[in-house]
């Protein structure tokens, strides 16, 4: 039963005892048990046909606690027994008044009139005056103690509800900056096993080309007449070539892998500053001048990872395709989305829709993995490109997304950067 209910349940009750008292006790008065009758009656068509939703909506209860006061005090000067049921009245008057001052101010205003109609009730002798004066002012001050104490454990208990939610925004806030120090944790952690091991193996396959090749020169030229081997030294020069270029590849691809873990944007950076370390290690390593312009806020972590991979896979591409010197990175934020904009003055993408959907001559995966993972987030990519005008790839993304399967903060790790 709900705190209504049980408001209903106690006015009816009170307003059936009290009539029942005075029935008893004003056997000689039949004007006035009739009265009384009429006045409880009027309480209970008041309450049970609109005060009562008054009590889930205490703005506007002013009215119901008036016309409560003034039918109770009516019905008080007809009978002092109905001043019973101002043990009704004084909590009524706190639930329907929202600010402390007001109650406080209905609760005087309550005793003042209940005391008059008692008053007037018993006659108005001085004897009545000094029991009215006596029995409100005991009455106010309970009422008003009784009030201000339930009213003080309420705001405590709103306090510790909004401490409560602030406390659970911390825990939610302190989980996910320990997930992302793990994830970064592991990234550094795949990054040094995969330059420690894989990246050392392909160096000393590198070196041990070259070794092979020098020797089977060194065969060649100490062997003029080359018919006796059949063109085999040759054929082994151009498998070791295979052999060191193909190793070459692996190990620029490595190294850009452990390049992507180390750009990844942690709690303590923006993907601004992920960006600007990508710039500045893709001009160290191909000459090209890049220049980076972008937002300082933060990003959704998801949105970040992806705009992150589409400059990494726009910057691969230039390495690879474009034969250009400056490149531009520009990241912008309105309208609740994230504007990417790559641009570089290279040879261009003869086909640039045909490139971004995988159909153009010599398209790779690349872009059309790019293109995939922006639409995840219900994002667009577009790429404007020309015979020798260079090419510009757009990249927007919604700020406000969910994280959908695949593409989280530790999702294409291991995917190619390479287009």
């Amino acid at each position: 039963m709900d705190g209504r209910r049980w408001w209903d349940v106690a006015f009816g009750a009170g307003c059936v005892i009290v009539g029942a008292l005075v029935s008893v006790s004003a056997a000689g008065a039949p004007e006035r048990v009739i009265g009384v009758w009429v006045v409880l009656a009027a309480l209970c068509l008041v309450y049970y046909t609109a005060g009562r939703r008054t009590l889930e909506r205490p703005q506007g209860g002013l009215w119901f606690a008036i016309t409560l006061i003034a039918l109770t005090a009516v019905g008080t000067a007809l009978s002092p027994n109905v001043l019973t049921l101002q043990c009704l009245v004084f909590p009524l008057l706190w639930v329907l008044t929202p600010e402390t001052r007001n109650a406080i101010v209905l609760n005087v205003a309550s005793a003042a009139t209940l005391a008059i109609g008692f008053i007037v009730g018993r006659g108005a002798t001085p004897d009545a005056i000094v029991q009215g004066l006596a029995i409100q002012s005991v009455s106010l001050v309970f009422a008003l103690s009784l009030g201000l104490w339930i009213t003080r454990i309420a705001e405590l208990g709103d306090e510790k509800a909004r401490l409560l939610v602030s406390l659970q925004t911390a825990q939610a806030e302190s989980e996910r900056a320990s997930r992302e120090a793990g994830a970064a944790a592991e990234r550094e952690r795949l990054a040094r096993d995969i330059h420690d091991t894989i990246a050392q193996s392909l160096t000393s396959v590198v070196l041990l080309a070259q070794r092979a090749r020098s020797e089977v020169g060194m065969t060649v030229a100490d062997t003029p007449d080359a018919a006796p081997l059949d063109g085999r030294p040759i054929a082994a020069l151009e498998s070791i070539d295979l052999i060191e270029s193909t190793a070459r590849d692996a190990l620029g691809e490595a190294r850009a892998l452990v390049a992507t873990m180390a750009a990844m944007p942690t709690a303590d950076t923006t993907l601004g500053d992920s960006l600007r370390r990508l710039g500045t290690r893709f001009e160290r390593e191909t000459g090209v001048q890049v220049r980076v312009v972008t937002a300082a806020e933060h990003l959704p972590r998801v949105a970040e990872v992806v705009l992150l991979r589409c400059a990494q896979e726009g910057l691969a591409n230039i390495r690879k395709h474009a034969g250009a010197s400056h490149a531009t990175i520009e990241l912008s934020v309105a309208d609740g989305s994230a504007l990417l904009r790559l641009s570089d003055d290279g040879v261009g993408i003869p086909d640039a829709a045909g490139a971004l959907l995988g159909t153009a001559p010599g398209a790779g995966f690349g872009l059309h993995g790019l293109h995939d993972r922006v639409a995840l987030l219900g994002g667009t990519v577009e790429i404007v490109s020309g015979h020798g005008a260079g090419t510009m790839l757009v990249v927007r993304v919604p700020v406000a997304v969910a994280e959908p399967v695949g593409v989280g903060p530790s999702a294409g790790v291991g995917d190619e950067v390479g287009g």
